[in-house]
């Protein structure tokens, strides 16, 4: 079964997961076969680079989220749907196949997860930027000055490393939507960030993947921090006014978005979250299940 996801150059853990997780599930990756897998991610959609090269495989979908500014497509009998990550992706298909929540919850079911789990706690606030922001400011150095622990979204060090980093911490404030569902899953509280996602990937994209997935797990409201990532320039009233309202003169004043930066990330008064446990172990277990059936399936003579 061929391991479907996307994969950045410096490596993104949220992603990268796919490519440790599964295998340990489901056995290892055979890019020869005929048939595709996709899971954890926000990559269901037709124009999809992976989901066009494999065209001609019969696909599993796995907790895979749909990219919304992408038009509904057709599903035909190539498509096996064992559920969708939320509510919101399950809407996109007129509810014809059932969700779950995220497909990250599937590590629980690993033999090692507990020992990680119990990782000793080393951090009491760690901060994940997301993977496209992490070219924009020296995390390190914000996080040293603010007296948080910096988790990096890249996987040099390999998952595992990233796992043990945010079941050491006791709190997490994640602009990555996987550092948040991380620590859901291990039990920690989180926050949500938000800087770049509006533009690196679109508004439209990360908040339907965020409300999908808290959905997904019955968290309904989130207030998350917020740190607008362009200012008005010095000319914008000026050519707002000239172009009849339909220009804005927006820029990126890095300073000033770091002493921003800094004045969220200092508050004293930041609240977490965290879905319930009632509702985290109904999760645990019907992935368990879902783990179970396709095992089953994958294990017969013909798929």
């Amino acid at each position: 079964m061929e391991y479907l996801y996307y994969k950045s150059e410096k490596g993104n853990f949220g992603d990268d997961l796919n490519g440790w997780l599964w295998p340990k599930l489901f056995g290892p990756e055979d890019t020869s076969d005929d048939l595709a897998f996709l899971g954890i991610g926000t990559i269901l959609y037709e124009k999809n680079k992976h989901i066009i090269s494999a065209q001609d495989k019969r696909k599993v979908v796995f907790g895979t989220g749909v990219r919304p500014i992408h038009k509904q497509f057709p599903l035909d009998a190539s498509w096996d749907i064992r559920f969708l990550r939320g509510p919101l992706s399950s809407n996109h298909f007129n509810r014809e196949f059932k969700y779950i929540s995220d497909a990250a919850y599937a590590l629980k079911l690993l033999p090692e997860f507990q020992k990680i789990s119990n990782t000793t706690k080393q951090y009491n606030v760690s901060f994940i930027p997301y993977f496209k922001s992490e070219s924009y400011f020296d995390w390190k150095s914000i996080c040293k000055e603010l007296g948080i622990h910096y988790i990096t979204t890249h996987t040099d060090l390999g998952i595992e490393y990233t796992l043990r980093e945010i079941a050491a911490s006791n709190f997490i404030i994640s602009e990555a939507m996987h550092g948040a569902i991380l620590a859901d899953i291990f039990r920690i509280p989180w926050r949500r960030f938000v800087l770049t996602t509006p533009f690196t990937e679109g508004e439209r994209v990360s908040e339907f993947k965020w409300a999908d997935w808290m959905n997904s797990v019955e968290i309904f409201q989130h207030d998350p921090l917020y740190v607008p990532l362009y200012k008005k320039g010095r000319f914008h009233s000026m050519i707002k006014r000239f172009s009849g309202g339909s220009v804005e003169a927006n820029v990126f004043l890095k300073n000033k978005v770091k002493d921003q930066i800094l004045k969220t990330l200092s508050q004293r008064d930041i609240t977490f979250d965290m879905s319930s446990d009632q509702r985290a172990n109904q999760v645990f277990s019907r992935m368990g299940d879902e783990v179970e059936l396709l095992n089953q399936k994958l294990h017969k003579t013909v798929y």
